[in-house]
């Protein structure tokens, strides 16, 4: 593993977004995000659940059934796998669950009109911005004492965590413990590596891998390659979290270095690694490696030559899944622990909510039971798996598939083969060797600025696309994002975060 300052102009990916994707049919494992876009699946703008109510939710009996709002598609199988979890709660904690699944494409504008509505939902998936700003709306209770009556989630969660999700030195959410540190890698094609005696385990920063992405484009051009025009066939987001050196809790143009222990802010796109990466995106752009387009493309293709993608010991089994095609990957950057990691996956409990401790009694019993939790994340064996006798499971095909990593810790889940059985610990091993951002445990009060936080954000959206991707030039796009951000507020917003980055400094 290279060292994380040796990456210091690498291109960096993000998580969050990554979500875990279950390889089924093809025995992968479950990783992180392989791809150039955020999140994962068809953003259909639908919304479904299992056995979701519309109004509040229902005593049913002697049990409990709490509405439980996640993320994605409806997986394949999930009524069957929620009336299975719930015959097994009930039985064992008296509390049963409705879960409502919000598609990719509709999740955060829906979370943000459920809140400001004042829809009826118990516990309620959510992270980074949507997160800070529910507790700014006054949505999520408040759970700081409640946590003593939750010994089993005290006891699994490690306490940097617990301070990652705290605001104002409160906890509002249930952390999920996975691969809570972010580590980042190139994942490329096995075939076209040893065909061309790719050395990949020695690419790290934009500069190594230029001339490799030169070289594919020849064989391309050449028929040799024929599965994708482009040497880097991104999206819109471009390379995927490009930006995780620097911790930017109001908007991606500003941010702290992740080793500056003088904690300052800085305007993240006019930093020397920074530019030098989306010099080489535009370069690319113009030499024909990036597909042309890419601006204007919300998802990247199910095959690369090369993609970067978050994940950790292990996720080479999912990539090969997702592709078709055996991967190999080599991490560039990280393990890292940084508040945003850690934020990439919360779960909150409605202040509103009828049932606050049982809600997070479920939430603890989600995440230290282990049937319960392998029923969560893999569905019913026999039907969405089999097990082995090394103690991981095969998935089916056409099995039931959520977003996992979405759910609860990893920790009690069983490997999916052809992963090794002790591949979790292996990750949780990972995890212990993270740095930490000097940031680490610092949360952004958006209160006071979030005017000038929306007003910006629209500014960046006109910007970001083809600033990630390549399209335009960043000499001369940077200066010009940069003077409209200036009017539409960023230096507002600037005095604002270092005025409470030096305040929490000082404590």
């Amino acid at each position: 593993m290279k060292k994380f300052s040796r990456v210091l102009a690498s291109l960096l990916t993000v998580a969050m977004a990554g979500s875990l994707f279950a390889g089924c049919g093809g025995g992968g494992g479950d990783t992180g995000n392989a791809g150039g876009s955020t999140g994962g699946g068809a953003a259909s703008g639908t919304e479904s659940g299992g056995q979701a109510s519309a109004g509040a939710n229902t005593n049913t009996g002697d049990a409990i059934m709490l509405k439980w709002i996640q993320i994605g598609s409806v997986p394949q199988n999930n009524d069957a796998v929620i009336a299975a979890m719930n015959e097994y709660s009930i039985e064992k904690i008296g509390i049963g669950v409705d879960i409502s699944y919000l598609d990719w494409g509709v999740w955060s504008d829906k979370v943000t009109a459920m809140i400001n509505s004042g829809e009826y939902w118990d516990i309620m998936f959510t992270n980074g911005d949507k997160y800070t700003s529910g507790i700014t709306l006054g949505a999520f209770a408040d759970l700081t004492d409640m946590i003593a009556d939750a010994p089993g989630l005290t006891e699994l969660v490690p306490e940097k965590v617990w301070e990652a999700v705290k605001v104002n030195d409160k906890i509002y959410s249930i952390p999920t413990y996975k691969d809570s540190s972010q580590t980042q890698y190139w994942v490329w094609d096995k075939g076209v590596v040893e065909k061309y005696n790719i050395d990949y385990e020695n690419i790290h920063t934009v500069d190594e891998l230029d001339p490799v992405l030169y070289q594919v484009q020849e064989a391309i051009k050449a028929g040799e390659i024929t599965e994708s025009q482009y040497a880097l066939t991104i999206a819109s987001d471009g390379i995927n979290g490009f930006l995780m050196n620097y911790e930017s809790p109001a908007v991606p143009a500003l941010g702290v270095r992740y080793d500056d222990a003088d904690l300052k802010v800085v305007n993240v796109f006019e930093q020397e690694d920074i530019m030098n990466i989306l010099k080489h995106m535009h370069k690319w752009y113009k030499d024909g490696l990036i597909n042309p387009d890419a601006a204007t493309t919300d998802q990247g293709p199910k095959w690369n030559v090369v993609s970067s993608g978050q994940g950790f010991p292990g996720s080479e089994v999912s990539w090969s899944t997702s592709r078709g095609a055996e991967c190999v990957a080599e991490p560039f950057a990280g393990p890292l622990y940084s508040s945003t990691s850690i934020l990439g996956s919360v779960n909150a409990i409605s202040v509103a909510s009828n049932y606050k401790a049982e809600a997070l009694k479920y939430l603890e019993f989600v995440n230290t039971d282990e049937t319960m939790r392998n029923l969560f994340a893999y569905g019913i064996e026999g039907t969405d798996y089999t097990k082995n006798d090394d103690g991981t499971i095969t998935r089916a095909e056409n099995c039931y598939s959520p977003a996992t990593y979405s759910q609860a810790t990893y920790f009690t889940l069983y490997p999916v083969a052809p992963n090794e059985p002790d591949q979790w610990q292996k990750v949780e091993e990972w995890n212990e060797t993270a740095v930490y951002s000097t940031m680490f445990g610092f949360t952004f009060d958006r209160s006071n600025v979030e005017t000038e936080i929306a007003n910006c954000s629209l500014i960046m959206d006109r910007y970001k696309k083809e600033l990630y991707t390549g399209t335009r030039d960043p000499e001369e796009a940077v200066p010009a994002l940069y003077a409209d951000l200036e009017k539409a507020g960023l230096d507002t917003i600037r005095q604002e975060l270092q005025s409470q980055i030096d305040a929490w400094k000082a404590k």
